[in-house]
């Protein structure tokens, strides 16, 4: 027979015009018992066996045996074993090895391979490898930033137990399965640079079927390199006699740490540096850092021998090259045989620079500085005047004194048409003053504009600064009179109202200009026959102009009895003498 592949995994064929085929399945040269599962209860069995050879201990395959119903066939290097009716475990034949027992096998015993089937039932549907895939990855970070790294694991069968993250090899975020098909893992992280990192992520079921590793490359940038800062503390720009020893010290700070020299440069009058050998080489001239290399403080004592102007600088190097500071002169001059000193002094209101001891015959240049509320006003001591800055000779010990009064500002004051304002000045710093608006008799005021505001007809300022101010007006409103007639009225009768009315609804007086009449208020009263004539005026306020006055004629009727009242005639006369009517008006 030949050798065929043994596997407890069951395989099915199945042929055209057969039941349903397992394996082949390969006995080898095993004794005892085999159990095949089959998920079908009819069905056949494709069995081979081996022989190992002859000598003593030769396993060679003798003979099959079917058994309880079954049926052994040839087939094309395998034998078919069939079964039928099939329900649970059955044994269904044996196979039988001679076993040698002497070199040319004519003794020896039969060893037995017993070959059952068992009915499992259909197989369960194959489990699934699960899958992933990155959520979030990016391919390229900043030095220093933050970012996250998360992986999604899914598994159609429902059987996920882990999305695991590795991180350069080593365990990053390690999750469960969550809900058995999706599950997220993932950590926040952040590395500094330059440098690649390298994630790798894989999901498992509960079978161990695990999905293929994915892979995600992070670069991280290189940090960005921030130049260092160097200054010069000391000394500043001055003038000193030969062999005079100064302090010079420098600060220099870089943001990434990366400082790794830190020199003091002196520049002779000749022209050479000391960096170029020669003179202040070394410690605690040049060197590394003093301090960090975030921050570094170098201070070295130097004397000034040479007669010229030395340069002064500091210089620190964080590896991308040298930063320089501003450099200061030192102009150094032979020792005086006579030294005077100069004392400079400040009143209230400013400061002014320092004084100090200077060779007979130097020209020593000082200034005053006021502050923001005065102004400079000159020098006293042995300086005068307002120049500033100022010089004196030392040719003797000398003091001055910076002088200083309160700023003046100017306040402007003017007007639009209609008034006049407060005039303005010059007034000190802080002063407190006072201006009116005052409108002519035909405008009002309205407010003031400028550096003021609101529209008080007096306000205060306060001159911190030039203030300029308007006092704006603009013109009266104009109005009328309505003023009805009262027509005739009786003599005697009761005081009659007076009804005019003004359009801007102040109110009216009245007047009697002439006749038997007199007014209190607007109630008129009739005090005999006659003409009485009524004048109405309104004068106006700070908003209208006065109105034209309206005046009206009222005829005062006093009652009245007519009689006739006939002259006397003669007996003789045949008519009246012409003349006057003889009718008489009486009271009655």
């Amino acid at each position: 027979m030949k050798n065929l592949i043994f596997s407890l995994t069951l395989l099915a064929f199945v042929s055209s015009g057969h039941a349903q085929d397992y394996g082949p399945y390969d006995l080898g040269t095993m004794g005892g018992s085999v159990t095949y599962d089959v998920t079908t209860p009819d069905g056949r069995l494709l069995l081979s066996a081996n022989s190992t050879g002859g000598g003593t201990g030769g396993r060679n395959y003798a003979y099959s045996v079917p058994l309880n119903g079954s049926t052994i066939t040839a087939g094309p290097g395998y034998e078919y074993v069939a079964f039928s009716g099939l329900t649970d475990t059955r044994q269904v034949a044996s196979y039988f090895w001679w076993v040698s027992l002497s070199e040319d096998g004519s003794w020896g015993y039969y060893d037995e391979l017993k070959v059952y089937v068992r009915f499992a039932g259909p197989p369960p549907p194959a489990n699934r490898a699960p899958t992933i895939a990155w959520n979030s990855a990016p391919g390229s970070v900043a030095h220093g930033a933050g970012y996250t790294i998360s992986a999604h694991g899914h598994d159609d069968d429902g059987n996920l137990t882990q999305v695991n993250i590795w991180k350069n090899g080593l365990p990053f975020a390690f999750a469960g399965g969550g809900n058995g098909t999706d599950a997220d893992s993932g950590n926040p992280t952040s590395d500094t640079g330059p440098q690649t990192v390298t994630f790798t992520a894989q999901a498992v079921d509960a079978a161990g079927a695990t999905s293929p590793v994915i892979t995600q490359t992070v670069t991280i940038d290189a940090p960005l390199n921030v130049p260092p800062t160097v200054t010069l503390i000391a000394p500043n720009a001055q003038t000193i006699t030969a062999g005079t020893t100064l302090t010079i010290t420098s600060r220099a700070t870089d943001p990434d740490g990366n400082i790794t020299g830190h020199n003091l440069d002196i520049q002779r009058p000749a022209g050479d540096w000391n960096w170029q050998g020669g003179f202040a080489t070394g410690e605690p001239f040049q060197g590394g850092p003093v301090g960090s290399g975030a921050d570094s403080t170098r201070s070295a004592n130097f004397t000034f021998t040479d007669v010229g102007t030395y340069q002064v600088r500091s210089a620190a190097n964080d590896g991308s090259g040298w930063v320089q500071s501003a450099t200061v002169a030192i102009t150094v001059a032979a020792p005086p045989s006579v030294q005077y000193s100069l004392v400079t002094s400040a009143g209230a209101g400013g400061a002014v620079s320092s004084g100090g001891t200077y060779n007979a015959g130097t020209i020593v240049t000082f200034t005053a500085t006021p502050d923001g509320t005065h102004d400079f006003a000159g020098w006293s001591g042995d300086a005068a005047g307002t120049g500033n800055p100022a010089s004196v000779v030392l040719d003797r010990n000398k003091a001055v004194q910076a002088n200083f009064s309160p700023k003046m500002f100017a306040l402007s004051t003017s007007a639009t048409t209609g008034g006049n304002v407060t005039p303005g000045g010059s007034y000190p710093y802080g002063t407190s003053v006072t201006i009116s608006a005052s409108p002519d008799s035909t405008h009002r005021f309205i407010g003031w504009a400028g550096d003021a505001s609101g529209s008080a007809p007096s306000i205060l300022l306060t001159l911190t600064s030039p203030l300029n101010v308007q006092a704006v007006f603009t013109d009266k409103t104009a109005q009328t009179i309505t003023f009805p007639s009262l027509g005739n009225q009786p003599v005697g009768g009761p005081a009659l109202t007076l009804s005019g009315t003004a359009s801007s609804g102040l109110p009216v007086t009245y007047t009697v200009l002439s006749g038997p009449a007199t007014v209190a208020g607007n109630q008129l009263q009739i005090t005999g026959p006659g003409a009485v004539t009524v004048q109405s005026s309104q004068s106006g306020d700070t908003v209208y102009l006065p109105a034209a006055n309206v005046t009206q004629t009222i005829n005062a009727i006093a009652v009245a009895i007519l009689k006739y009242r006939p002259t006397g005639r003669t007996l003789l006369q045949d008519s009246a003498a012409p003349g006057t009517a003889p009718f008489v008006l009486e009271k009655p």
